[in-house]
C-alpha cells in the first residue's frame, strides 16, 4: 500500500504536493496537525476534488474548528466519511476546546487504518485500542516543537513496537520552532527479536515522501502479539 506524507508550508504547496503524491500512485495521503491556523484556512473542497480525481483517501491533517481539534477523513468519492477528534488536549487547547471521545479507523483494500492526533500518541491506551480492533497502520498528524522531537520519535517507535503495527507520522513545518521531521516506521524481525525501522523520513523541507507499506510483512508479528495478550486484574495488598 502506497501512503504519502505531505509536509507543507503553504496552502499552495499542500495542494501541489498532494497532487504529486497522488500522481505517483499513493492510495492514502496524510498531512500534519495545525499546518493551517483555522478550519476556514483548510482547502477542504480542493482536497475532496483531488480525492475523487485520483480515487484516493486523504486525511488533510488536523485543525481547530473552535470546538475541537478535528481530522476529516476524505474518501475516494470525495465524501467526508468521518471526523476524528483529538481526545487528549494539550497545553492551551485545554479549557477552550472539547476533547473527542471516539477513535476511528477505515479500511483500504482490506487494510485497517486508524487515526491518532498528536498528543493522543503519548498515551499507549489509545493506539492499543485501535490495535485491538485489528488496525494495521496508524496515521498520526502532529505539530511537535523542535525541543520535543527526540522524545516524540521515541513515542512513534514505541507505539509501533509494542503493537507490531506501522506508524505514519506527518509533522508540521513552521520554522524555527516546528521542524517537520515526518517519519514512517514499521516493525520487523531482527534475528530473535522484533525491532522497528524507519522506511521514510523527512527533514525540514517543504515537500512529500511516499512509502510502500506491506502489512503482510509484519502480519505474523501482529498476530503473535494479539495471542500473547492476557486478561489480568490490579488489586491493592492489605499491609495493615
Amino acid at each position: 500500500m502506497k501512503i504519502a506524507i505531505v509536509q507543507p508550508t503553504t496552502v499552495e504547496s499542500a495542494l501541489r504536493n498532494t497532487e504529486k503524491a497522488l500522481e505517483s500512485g499513493s492510495q492514502v495521503v496524510l498531512l500534519p496537525e495545525k499546518w493551517v491556523k483555522t478550519l476556514d484556512d483548510l482547502p477542504l473542497a480542493e482536497f475532496q476534488r483531488l480525492a475523487v480525481k485520483y480515487t484516493a483517501f486523504i486525511v488533510p491533517g488536523a485543525v481547530e474548528d473552535e470546538v475541537s481539534v478535528i481530522s476529516p477523513i476524505i474518501t475516494p468519492r470525495g465524501q467526508i466519511a468521518g471526523i476524528a477528534k483529538k481526545i487528549h488536549l494539550f497545553g492551551n487547547e485545554k479549557g477552550k476546546l472539547l476533547p473527542g471521545t471516539t477513535l476511528y479507523y477505515f479500511t483500504v483494500n482490506g487494510v485497517r487504518i486508524g487515526i491518532v492526533i498528536c498528543y493522543d500518541l503519548d498515551f499507549p491506551e489509545v493506539p492499543r485500542a485501535l490495535f485491538s480492533k485489528g488496525v494495521e497502520v496508524l496515521l498520526v498528524p502532529s505539530k511537535i516543537r523542535r525541543e520535543g522531537m527526540d522524545k516524540w520519535r521515541e513515542y512513534v517507535r514505541m507505539r509501533a513496537l509494542e503493537n507490531r503495527i506501522a506508524v505514519v507520522n506527518a509533522n508540521a513545518v513552521e520554522l524555527p520552532n516546528f521542524v517537520g521531521g515526518s517519519v514512517a516506521v514499521v516493525p520487523y524481525r531482527r534475528g530473535e527479536i522484533v525491532d522497528v525501522k524507519a522506511v521514510a523520513e523527512m527533514g525540514e523541507e517543504d515537500g512529500f515522501v511516499t512509502v510502500d507499506i506491506d502489512p503482510m510483512s509484519y502480519f505474523h508479528l501482529r498476530l503473535d502479539r494479539l495471542k500473547e495478550l492476557v486478561q489480568f486484574s490490579v488489586e491493592e495488598l492489605s499491609t495493615g
